[in-house]
């Protein structure tokens, strides 16, 4: 395979490149802002990716998007990421909901969703998760019962990112409870101005996840997507665009831990340390795993396939990379990394405290590799 991009690819990299440049030119750095100033942003950055026409880079051009590949996309986001961009708030609508709507919608659905996710009018979380069902979801007790017109839907989900600034949730519940538990799952568009949403405030001081709780919810039978009994399909649907949204971003974020840790070897004199040279080493290495894993992903996408269970291998070694970058950054700093006292202790801190929830977040570590010792190396199940 060919790490290299094509000349298509590469001019497509520097148009990139050069609307980035212009309009990032206002936007202050990320690193060591509040949260609440880092929301601001992000919102600002939404607001002009929809202006620019980058928020629909694969969508069909028959919906409002570009219709370019999922690598043009990927590219796109890693840039984005290289230039130290805000995440953009409605990352779930244009990843996630518009791609899935656009799959299994109605020609009604597509024509009333995929308009506000575009403009930036309408912002999207996941109600994937409960406090019972995290990494295996498929025992999801969140219950809708079938009324006149739709649906009352009650329930709880968790770990439900940007559900604070959304509008609508891609909302998997329950409608058949004598069915297979894969079988009886629905999946629903559902309006979020009767959910009872609950910030998580996390060990790092920020609260991007949240708690949601639905009580007596109703949602109409026109936001089924995908048809009642269907859910889990749909929802492999969503979770297949979300891994290949990740594909490159994961490579920027484990490289630019990385390169903190790096330059701080360096402000602190340790560029010719052997430990810490041959710690900088392994973890380049890795990071540049990631990538090249990466874009073995994405080429498989590009061809036809779907991502298997290596994918996991994938997210292991991304996890790995941060957090070992990331505890290293803090044990470099000495006592300073725990006094918080010298100028960006508290940001390596937040950094690291943050990267502790990379091997739980997306399927836990044990998850994983559960899955490559039984789907990869064929051994028996563990659980």
């Amino acid at each position: 395979m060919d790490f290299d991009d094509t000349p298509k690819e590469r001019a497509f990299r520097q148009e990139v490149g050069a609307w980035l440049d212009e309009a990032l030119d206002d936007i202050p750095p990320q690193e060591g802002l509040s949260e609440a100033e880092r929301a601001h942003w992000s919102r600002i950055w939404q607001e002009r990716i929809c202006a620019g026409n980058w928020a629909g880079l694969s969508w069909p051009v028959e919906y409002g998007g570009r219709g370019l590949d999922s690598t043009a996309q990927a590219i796109f986001n890693e840039e984005a990421e290289l230039r130290g961009a805000p995440y953009p708030l409605n990352g779930v609508g244009m990843y996630l909901a518009g791609p899935t709507i656009i799959v299994h919608g109605t020609a009604e659905q597509k024509a009333r969703h995929l308009p506000g996710i575009l403009n930036g009018t309408e912002y999207w979380c996941q109600g994937f998760s409960e406090p019972g069902s995290g990494s295996d979801l498929a025992s999801l007790q969140t219950r809708a019962v079938k009324v006149d017109g739709g649906w009352v839907i009650n329930g709880s989900k968790i770990w439900t990112s940007n559900a604070h600034n959304a509008d609508k949730c891609l909302l998997l519940a329950r409608t058949d409870p004598d069915a297979p538990k894969h079988e009886g799952i629905t999946y629903f568009l559902a309006p979020m101005d009767r959910f009872t949403v609950r910030p998580l405030v996390m060990l790092n001081g920020d609260a991007e996840f949240n708690e949601m709780f639905l009580d007596e919810v109703f949602v109409p039978d026109e936001d089924v997507l995908g048809g009642v009994g269907n859910g889990w399909r749909v929802a492999l649907t969503t979770l297949a665009f979300e891994r290949g949204t990740m594909a490159l971003s994961l490579w920027v974020w484990a490289r630019q831990a990385v390169d903190r840790l790096t330059d701080l070897a360096i402000e602190r004199g340790l560029a010719d340390d052997t430990a810490v040279l041959d710690a900088l080493g392994a973890l380049y290495a890795d990071a540049e795993a990631v990538r090249i894993g990466s874009l073995r992903m994405i080429g498989e996408t590009q061809a036809g396939g779907a991502p298997g269970p290596e994918t996991s291998a994938l997210k292991s070694l991304w996890a790995g990379v941060v957090q070992e970058a990331n505890r290293l950054a803090v044990q470099l700093d000495a006592a300073g990394g725990v006094l918080l006292d010298g100028e960006g202790a508290a940001a390596r801190m937040r950094h690291y405290l943050r990267s502790r929830a990379h091997t739980i977040e997306g399927g836990t570590e044990e998850v994983q590799k559960s899955i490559l010792a039984e789907r990869v190396l064929n051994l028996p199940r563990s659980r």
